[in-house]
């Protein structure tokens, strides 16, 4: 029985109702999780979804030769999952479909494979999808060394893999074109999920060489320099090829049958190597990627997913494993648990990925552990969706993911999985960490969705390196409308301006540019009471780095200078050379008098500038100094205030059709088992509306609230994981 059959019959007065409210919201819980576990419409009903990694190649006999479609289904099904991502080929390159253009693995003997899965999959209900990987083709790469990409010269890396690799600016993409319109037009599949449509390193094979030369008449460089136009030019080249590439195999799929497109889009946050745009969002239907690095990481990256994404619920993907280099260790229940419902939070849907035997053989007990977990968050899906609420933008730029000083011959640079990190991207997880953990409603916006910011009364540019004269005039225009921007470091900064780098965002900002304090630590000294408060018991606040120097233009207010260390951190030697302690590098005796942290009116707004990217840094002081210039600058209220340890993340979702709110919590501790935690949450309702009823969820039990000023607020009981509540309004 469905929930709305069951609210009739209870009014109708046609069944017996306990007075025990435990028993009711038992009731209530059981037929949520019957409502979710009926048919369900893909997309945008799909939320429990998986992928099985079945990269086996077909040099021993044994490999797959054991995979039953009959029973490989019927786990997956009895597991709860409503779709399955069946894989096409690998990255071994071999094709598990009947077909007449790539090569069949040896071991199917001609048998389909795929459309045997795919028709299993349809009986038993699941919606299905075509799992195909590009550019990582073994196969491709020894049939046709002509394929091959050809990276630096003296760069052997890419021969340390597992994979072989081609370049997609050669035949091979007519390859991977026809590949995808026989699976399409062959099989009833829903979708197809493209994975690795990103540069594994930079090329330098002849249709690279060739195809830059006929755009820019000269060779590519083979030397990083960014401050170099030709380098310059080559990124941006890189980028665009790939672009190209992933919408030319979205079309190839649409024109053979209109179905669900989506590529990899877990680097995101990758560097510059990877040479994946953000505007590869526009090539799929939603977005999907998979992540590993702990729950700042997962909070960014579902924040980001939610604002490019085109259709939700996005998909977030993590695999049941510890990682994918081990085949057999499953993560904890708590563990799993928690990074699953990181999806549920952010009203997603969740991808979880498993690992075929070779022989082709699932682990049964596994996928009663997953089934477990499917169960608790199948309770959680009728009353998911909706537009986040959030008052405050982190702003993440990809084309500033890059080390300026970071330079020389492109084969001594990191390949795409190494090197990750940078000002920006250090500045970008640590704004996104503070806030998380202070609980300040917050979501992101990229200079891929600029537009996006009018949803939002303040924006963060951490370290921002990179932009352009017309996203500064949006920044500006944000803030003479009465918005708040917090700028760090070299937010704005021009800095191939030959002339003399200015701020583009300087008459905003209230400071002017002049160059660099320091070398590897400097100070802030504060001069305002408010900033003295938020570092006490300390008298100075510690950066390690060098900052801006830069001069206050007339009318801002200086709250904090820059000071340096008493003597210059390098010239501490034990013979010949002067220092101030052993261990350390004191700040000098007397206070600096470059400005430090300025604060400016800009039109209706204000805006604050620090000179180095405090957010970057893990010491706690760092976090109480930034969320204290932001509510200095952003009184409240807010979407929602709560009362709770700092390990819980809470997201608001407005579901304005049905006149409802979503509040969610998930506590994310990291050590295991984690300690149950309660909260006291403050909503917002939107204006002019008023609350008629508060409910927990799953349970749908009627909760007790109070009125807090602007805010409706109410108590959750100690939880593990994952608490929500419904805000109902008139």
């Amino acid at each position: 029985m469905d929930r709305r059959s069951f609210n009739k019959l209870m009014s109708a007065g046609a069944i017996g109702i306990s007075a025990d409210p435990r028993v009711h919201a038992q009731i209530q819980q059981t037929a949520a999780v019957e409502d979710a576990m009926r048919p369900s419409r893909w997309p945008d009903q799909v939320f429990r979804r998986l992928l099985v990694d079945t990269h086996v190649p077909d040099w021993d006999p044994l490999f797959l030769s054991r995979l039953d479609p009959v029973e490989y289904v019927d786990c997956i099904a009895r597991a709860g999952f409503q779709s399955l991502m069946q894989y096409a080929n690998s990255c071994a390159g071999l094709c598990l479909w009947r077909t007449e253009v790539g090569q069949m693995h040896a071991n199917l003997k001609g048998r389909d494979l795929f459309g045997e899965i795919i028709s299993e999959c349809r009986r038993r209900g699941l919606h299905t999808l075509a799992y195909f990987v590009v550019i990582f083709d073994s196969w491709a790469s020894e049939k046709h060394p002509a394929w091959r990409i050809l990276p630096a010269q003296g760069d052997t890396r890419i021969m340390e893999g597992r994979t072989g690799l081609v370049c997609p600016n050669t035949p091979y993409r007519e390859y991977a074109f026809a590949c995808l319109r026989e699976i399409v037009g062959k099989y009833p599949i829903e979708g197809v999920f493209i994975d690795m449509t990103f540069w594994p390193c930079v090329c330098y094979c002849p249709y690279c060489t060739a195809r830059y030369w006929e755009e820019y008449k000269t060779e590519p460089p083979r030397i990083v320099d960014w401050d170099n136009p030709d380098w310059r030019n080559f990124q941006k080249a890189r980028q665009r090829w790939m672009l190209e590439f992933a919408q030319a195999l979205t079309d190839t799929i649409k024109k053979t049958r209109p179905i669900t497109v989506s590529h990899q889009y877990s680097v995101i946050f990758s560097g510059w190597m990877a040479g994946q745009p953000l505007e590869t969002a526009t090539a799929c239907d939603y977005l999907g990627g998979d992540f590993y690095g702990g729950p700042t990481q997962y909070s960014m990256v579902c924040k980001a997913y939610t604002g490019l994404t085109r259709n939700h619920p996005f998909e977030y993907h993590t695999s049941r494993t510890s990682n994918l280099n081990d085949h057999v260790t499953t993560k904890p229940l708590e563990r799993f648990r928690v990074e699953t419902c990181v999806a549920t939070l952010h009203s997603a849907a969740q991808m979880t990925i498993d690992g075929i035997n070779p022989d082709g053989t699932l682990n049964h007990e596994v996928y009663e552990f997953l089934g477990k977990l499917n169960r608790e968050r199948a309770a959680y899906e009728p009353f998911l969706g909706g537009e986040l609420q959030a008052d405050v933008a982190i702003y993440y730029d990809k084309e500033s993911m890059y080390d300026p000083s970071s330079g020389g011959p492109v084969s001594k640079q990191f390949m795409w999985w190494e090197a990750d990190r940078c000002a920006h991207s250090d500045a970008l997880m640590g704004a996104g960490r503070i806030l998380r953990e202070a609980h300040i409603p917050f979501g992101l916006v990229s200079n891929a969705n600029l537009e996006q910011l009018r949803n939002y009364r303040a924006v963060i540019l951490p370290n921002v390196l990179e932009m352009t004269a017309e996203q500064a005039s949006q920044f500006g225009r944000f803030v003479h409308e009465g918005g708040v921007l917090y700028a760090s470091g070299a937010s704005s900064l021009d800095r191939l301006d030959r002339k003399g780098p200015p701020y583009l965002l300087e008459k905003v900002l209230g400071v002017r540019y002049q160059g660099k304090l320091g070398t590897k630590i400097t100070y802030l000294t504060p001069k305002d009471e408010e900033f003295k408060k938020a570092i006490w018991p300390q008298d100075q606040m510690t950066h390690m780095g060098p900052m801006i120097q830069a001069e206050a233009m007339s009318g801002a207010e200086v709250l904090a200078t820059v000071t340096l260390p008493w003597v210059a951190p390098e010239l501490g030697h034990v013979i010949g050379t002067h220092f101030a302690a052993i261990h350390s590098d004191p700040p000098a005796f007397a206070p600096g008098t470059n400005p430090g942290v300025v604060v400016n009116s800009y039109g209706k707004g204000k805006a604050v500038w620090v000179a180095a990217p405090i957010e970057a840094g893990s010491n706690m002081v760092n976090a109480k100094v930034m969320v204290s210039l932001l509510k200095r600058l952003l009184p409240g209220p807010y979407k929602f205030e709560v009362e709770t340890h700092p390990s819980v993340e809470m997201t608001l979702f407005h579901q304005a059709e049905k006149k409802r709110l979503l509040a969610g919590l998930l506590n994310l501790q990291e050590q295991l088992p984690p300690i149950p935690v309660g909260a006291t949450v403050r909503v917002q309702l939107p204006p002019g509306r008023r609350v008629s009823e508060v409910y927990h969820l799953p349970d749908h039990k009627t909760m007790r609230i109070q009125t807090a000023g602007p805010y409706v607020q109410f108590h959750l009981e100690p939880f593990e994981a994952l608490a929500m509540a419904l805000i109902q309004y008139e």
